[in-house]
């Protein structure tokens, strides 16, 4: 469906999404809360939704909210931010296998206490892009509906709570490397270099490039800033209107016919969500020791989340963001290519143990 489609009657739910989101937003950043303009957004349209109102977010504002945000973040990708980067590469590959590990024991036990099917269970689990987890579970026959709920309600606790915690934990904000340059902001080369951000981002996205609008930016703006090439500074109303869009996007998802139809899976989403976080942290934690990294910063290149979405929490929180980017660039990638093969390899052994079994109980 385009963004476009029937316009008309969807633009009343997104106009009142509008006016219900910013001022949520700014009551949290009053409240001075971390990513405030996603978070705020998020929870009033999710709770007007959760009560029947069926808001809908602004066409085109992921897209929008992804170049304006990798647009931001590819001014980190210096020489030396790089050249570090390559020297964490074990960290990095240590966290995405932790994703699967810490997935398939969140499938395990979600399967066991809700009754769900076990190929239900492992693509919610599994943390890698919710649509391509959704696509695989249509694929191999396994409940949609429950795929959705998990990452929905997955997503958005980790949004909340991993800033928060990171923030008034009392954990220092230590960043990773050198910071970003003061770039000075020249609307000229930023108004050329968004169009050219969606021009890149819309041709990877047709080729089926998840988060083409968020990494083509990043992708190229980094290759410019590591040659001399000096881009733009993003003023920061922008990185809080990409906030609005994502917060609009989140909750937007909440719609209270689909939760109410899967309300008895809804609280062991909720403490699968939960179980999949913590094991996340204890991860970030040891590799936090093990690499010599910042706590805060792992604790955030671990959490498994949208990588738009802790992409932005970085940014806004200001720690690490390249390290980062990196950790869930990687993980959704492999995460999402590898998934498959990995329920394909989990059913073959099942089948060859279960045989066992039953000669065993005979």
């Amino acid at each position: 469906m385009s963004e476009f489609s029937n316009l008309r009657q969807r633009l009343p739910r997104i106009l009142i999404a509008l006016a219900i989101g910013i001022p949520a937003g700014a009551l949290f950043s009053w409240l001075d809360t971390p990513i405030p303009w996603m978070i705020g957004p998020m929870i009033a349209v999710a709770a007007c939704n959760l009560m029947g109102a069926k808001l809908q977010s602004v066409p085109f504002g992921r897209q929008t909210g992804q170049v304006i945000l990798g647009s931001a973040v590819s001014l980190y990708f210096t020489a030396t931010v790089l050249a570090a980067l390559a020297s964490h590469l074990g960290a990095i590959i240590a966290s995405t296998v932790s994703a699967f590990v810490i997935g398939g024991v969140g499938a395990l036990i979600l399967s066991r206490v809700s009754g769900v099917d076990g190929k239900s269970t492992f693509f919610a689990s599994i943390p890698g892009g919710a649509m391509a987890m959704a696509v695989l579970a249509e694929r191999y026959g396994a409940s949609i509906p429950a795929v959705a709920v998990a990452h929905s309600l997955r997503v958005s606790f980790v949004v909340i709570a991993v800033p928060f915690a990171v923030t008034y934990s009392g954990i220092p904000l230590e960043g990773f490397g050198p910071v970003r340059p003061e770039v000075p902001f020249d609307p000229v080369i930023l108004v050329l270099w968004l169009a050219a951000g969606f021009l890149i981002g819309g041709v990877a996205e047709k080729f089926k490039f998840h988060n083409g609008y968020l990494l083509m930016p990043i992708f190229f703006g980094a290759i410019l800033t590591v040659s001399g090439v000096q881009l733009s500074g993003i003023p920061h109303w922008m990185t809080d209107f990409a906030q609005l869009m994502f917060g609009l996007i989140l909750g937007a998802r909440y719609d209270r016919d689909f939760f109410i139809r899967y309300k008895l899976f809804v609280p062991f989403a909720l403490v699968n969500a939960v179980l999949i976080l913590v094991l996340s942290a204890l991860v970030g934690i040891l590799l936090s020791w093990m690499f010599a990294l910042p706590i805060a910063t792992m604790l955030v290149a671990t959490a498994p989340g949208g990588l738009a979405e802790m992409t932005l929490a970085a940014q806004a929180l200001g720690i690490g963001v390249p390290l980062i980017v990196a950790f869930h660039f990687f993980r959704v990638i492999i995460v999402n290519m590898g998934a498959q093969h990995i329920f394909v390899v989990g059913c073959w052994i099942g089948r060859k143990l279960r045989p066992a079994a039953g000669a065993d109980n005979a």
